[in-house]
């Protein structure tokens, strides 16, 4: 309990007024915002020969607020000035919203092309929350959970108010790709009717996916397998950019897929197991053999070598190929190839050197490096997988609530519409242990007298409940 009692006193510490995604103000992109940057945004791109002259146009229609019949959700990478030191949120008030809008185009805006694009505001997790091992697993566990808070009612609100069966597209970058990560433990891996939905998960910056050695499944995820396939649908794809030649790094055994207290949360199926586990990376465009990175894709502002278009593509600059050093040490290695004659920038150049490189490589570039790679494999997804119908049941954001939370013990469970009476509720505290079982009703006062993290679980999800 001394331990329950100290992870309770840090995630105190953390807002826990959960952001309303019912106010568009809340959301970077969506459908429904009068000012909705994207929607209007150039998504053709304009391929540069090595004279630097425009060899070709790649035209993309952009269906951002087209009901296509599939969805996009996007969640942003970390983007701070200034971060706190220790595991902690940040709030909406203090993050750069022209930066991370300009960062969600850049990355994302591409996969506009197969429906509408819905990308959320949240509550970022300081870097210190997924790096730092002078804090425990609850220290950075309780900052994770807080964040992923914000992901999971967002996507709920989405899933509730305008998916009405829709195939879902998920797709992130960096600390988007850990919350989306959880988002498919909590409501997908167990969800049939959700996991039919799922095109693919895009998980760019993921260093660490694991599962058995030998297999594509287990690991972070029960029932959602790696993508063995490039037509199949409702897998994972990941990847992290470095350089060839540079060493790839040692393990971060302070990331999620290492942190017990999640594992136990439900947030990870299960911790990685060294002794019997491997780390996978997506090898489905490029393999063990060097071949050439078709059209890396940079925004043109940066060059304004494309003559209007919003995106350019530098086609066969550099070599890729899926990297294997032992089975925990996998990335995408990427080589820039040197020529004379090629006036073309090497947009890498710029990152190398310095500790960051060190430890991240081209992480910063991932999407740019892989997104048309990605893409060509969404799709022979969409191409091969069979729609689906429109379901008839959603996952409900507001089916149990619990208030006051967090409280001093005595606290109300309710439900906003009559429940069979075998629905069951268990709560658990952050160790798994069980505290108390109940049928579901429309109203009911529980009683807790430890202090502490407890977790509400029923087959309509979790919650994090809150006791001090």
């Amino acid at each position: 309990m001394r331990k329950s009692i100290l992870f309770f006193l840090l995630i105190y510490n953390f807002s826990f007024a959960q952001t309303d995604y019912s106010d568009l103000t809340n959301w970077y992109y969506h459908p429904d915002k009068l000012l909705n940057l994207v929607e209007n945004y150039d998504l053709d791109i304009a391929v540069i020969s090595k004279d630097l002259s425009i060899d070709s146009l790649i035209e993309v229609d952009n269906q951002s607020t087209t009901n296509t019949g599939v969805d996009v959700f996007w969640v942003h990478p970390t983007q701070l000035i200034d971060p706190p030191s220790n595991p902690t949120v940040v709030e909406l008030s203090d993050q750069p919203f022209a930066l991370i809008s300009a960062t969600i185009l850049v990355q994302g805006a591409l996969l506009a092309k197969y429906g509408r694009f819905f990308a959320p505001r949240y509550r970022q997790a300081s870097p210190a929350s997924f790096l730092n091992p002078v804090y425990s697993d609850s220290t950075r566990a309780a900052a994770l959970i807080s964040t992923y808070s914000d992901i999971k009612a967002a996507f709920l609100h989405y899933l509730d108010s305008h998916n009405n069966g829709n195939r879902i597209i998920l797709a992130g970058h960096s600390q988007g790709s850990f919350l989306l990560a959880m988002l498919l433990r909590d409501l997908f891996d167990n969800n049939p009717d959700l996991r039919s939905r799922l095109v693919t998960a895009a998980l760019g910056g993921m260093p660490y996916v694991h599962a058995s050695s030998g297999s594509y499944l287990g690991g972070q995820w029960e029932n959602i397998p790696l993508c063995t396939q490039k037509n199949e649908c409702g897998c994972i794809h990941n990847w992290r950019s470095f350089k060839e030649a540079q060493t790839i790094p040692a393990l971060v055994t302070t990331l999620p897929v290492f942190n017990q207290v999640l594992a136990d949360s439900g947030l990870v199926y299960r911790t990685v197991n060294l002794a019997e586990d491997w780390f996978v990376h997506d090898s489905l465009i490029y393999s063990a053999e060097s071949a050439y990175l078709r059209y890396y894709i940079a925004p043109d502002a940066n060059y304004n070598l494309g003559g209007g278009p919003n995106f350019i593509a530098f086609d066969s600059l550099y070599l890729a190929r899926n990297k294997r050093t032992s089975a925990t040490k996998t990335v995408l290695a990427i080589d820039y190839i040197e020529d004379a004659t090629d006036q073309r920038p090497n947009d890498l150049l710029p990152l190398e050197g310095g500790l960051e490189f060190l430890l991240s490589g081209f992480h910063t570039k991932d999407y740019h490096i892989y997104l048309w790679a990605l893409l060509n494999q969404i799709d022979a997804k969409l191409d091969a997988c069979a729609t689906t119908s429109v379901a008839t049941s959603n996952i409900k954001s507001t089916t149990v609530n619990v208030y006051p939370n967090p409280s001093h013990g005595t606290f109300y469970i309710e439900t906003d519409a009559a429940l069979s009476n075998d629905d069951e509720l268990t709560i658990v505290d952050v160790y798994g242990r069980v505290v108390k079982k109940m049928l579901l009703a429309q109203s009911q006062e529980v009683q807790l007298d430890q202090k502490g993290i407890y977790f509400l679980l029923s087959k309509y999800g979790r919650q994090t409940i809150v006791i001090y």
